[in-house]
């Protein structure tokens, strides 16, 4: 089987369950508290990491593109992730850029891991572009997150 019709099969799947459970991503709100490895999702009932993502309705897209950068259980686990990498930038002080209208955008060294936030801390994306270049590219002023609120 391709590579594009596992992912696409992986997409059904999630909306399916989605469906069967009557949580509807369009009825989710996005909640800006922070999600941290202790209260990531685990189970594939529970929505509350996606309440991290700013547009619930692309969170299983973006999760069959991207999860596996991660090795994503599943979508809200993917969520959690990216909620955890803006809470580490926080603490930790990896290279961010605000923009003008105060979207984030952060870049873990180490991981190669690339997060795009709202302004109100909710995830926008969340993938690995490959080098820091990409985050280089990104529209923004640099800002130490560990200090600027």
């Amino acid at each position: 089987m391709s590579r594009q019709v596992v992912k696409l099969v992986v997409l059904a799947v999630i909306l399916g369950v989605s469906w069967l459970v009557g949580q509807p991503a369009k009825t989710l709100r996005p909640d800006p508290g922070p999600a941290t490895t202790e209260n990531r999702a685990g189970s594939a009932g529970d929505h509350g990491a996606r309440q991290t993502w700013g547009r619930p309705d692309t969170l299983a897209d973006h999760f069959a593109r991207h999860g596996g950068d991660f090795n994503a259980r599943d979508a809200d686990d993917y969520a959690a992730q990216a909620s955890a990498l803006l809470q580490r930038a926080r603490t930790e002080g990896l290279p961010a850029k605000r923009d003008s209208d105060g979207s984030l955008r952060v870049f873990d060294p180490a991981t190669g891991a690339f997060g795009a936030y709202n302004p109100n801390g909710t995830t926008r994306t969340f993938f690995k572009p490959g080098n820091r270049a990409y985050f280089d590219r990104q529209p923004g002023t640099p800002v130490d997150l560990r200090t600027a609120r």
